[in-house]
């Protein structure tokens, strides 16, 4: 064998070796994630305890909080609601400034609670401090949320992480809830037709218009047929100014998806209007 050969047989065995030891890194990686889950399904077994107060149950119950603790969560009704985004509202009218302004892109959204005090405390613990486990309550309150809405979706997306940011945490808490909402609603869950395609920065201290800036063109649809003429329920932990959820709305809509609806477990306060924001917001028109 030449040695021209014999070094491109080389090379290709290298390259080899190296795909080989990437697809057993992330198989690897894969399982892990698996054994976390279940350990942690192990470790804190389901209907035993409150997640708030850590009382016992009185008995077996899908949504882990008693009820001392469930009244602590202020739940957002429909009649002090955004009828378009479902912030609470503060003052009086049906929209909120946002809405009224007129630049939102999803067709409707409504969140189970107000993100505050308990809730804030649950969503912190899934999304940043490795309690998977708590995505089964919330995903109940979700998917009692959808049925008392009456909605009708084809199929459930949740707002993806980037990759990075996923394995990082080690699993897409929007993931978590939207898997949770699919098993009790049976409507089919699709979590990777949609996919974010860069990192950004973390939106919490930034301003809407930097929110909007941050997230443009991080999202993508690389399956455009499973969206097609698709009625998505969109699923998020936290909806604050609406700026992820119009974002992917946007892909989502380009890839000719019918219409969007974005169901979270919380919603951010409102602000307080000021007259000076009353006089500048433009007539809600959709």
């Amino acid at each position: 064998m030449s040695a021209e050969k014999t070094k491109a047989v080389r090379n290709i065995a290298t390259k080899s070796k190296s795909k080989t030891k990437t697809n057993v890194f992330g198989n690897c990686a894969g399982i892990f994630v698996k054994i976390y889950h279940k350990a942690c399904t192990v470790l804190f077994p389901s209907n035993i305890k409150c997640l708030i107060c850590g009382d016992d149950l009185k008995q077996k119950q899908d949504i882990e909080i008693c009820d001392k603790c469930r009244l602590k969560l202020r739940e957002i009704t429909e009649s002090e609601c955004c009828t378009r985004c479902g912030s609470p509202i503060a003052g009086q009218g049906k929209f909120c400034l946002n809405c009224q302004g007129g630049d939102v892109e999803f067709d409707i959204a409504r969140s189970v609670f107000v993100y505050e005090n308990e809730v804030k405390h649950l969503i912190s613990g899934l999304k940043y401090n490795n309690k998977p486990y708590l995505s089964r309550t919330l995903s109940c309150f979700l998917a009692e949320k959808y049925k008392s809405l009456g909605w009708q979706a084809d199929l459930i997306i949740p707002v993806p992480l980037s990759e990075s940011r996923k394995k990082w945490r080690g699993y897409n808490q929007a993931a978590l809830l939207a898997e949770g909402v699919s098993d009790i609603i049976g409507v089919p869950i699709n979590t990777e037709a949609l996919v974010k395609i860069k990192d950004t920065d973390t939106q919490a201290s930034l301003t809407l218009a930097e929110r909007r800036k941050n997230l443009k063109e991080s999202f993508k649809v690389v399956d455009k047929y499973a969206v097609r003429g698709k009625k998505i329920l969109l699923i998020d932990d936290v909806m604050t100014t609406g700026s992820t959820a119009n974002a992917c709305t946007h892909e989502l809509k380009k890839a000719h998806a019918d219409r969007v609806l974005v169901l979270t477990i919380a919603h951010g306060k409102p602000e307080i209007p000021t007259q000076s924001n009353i006089n500048s917001a433009k007539n809600f028109t959709n």
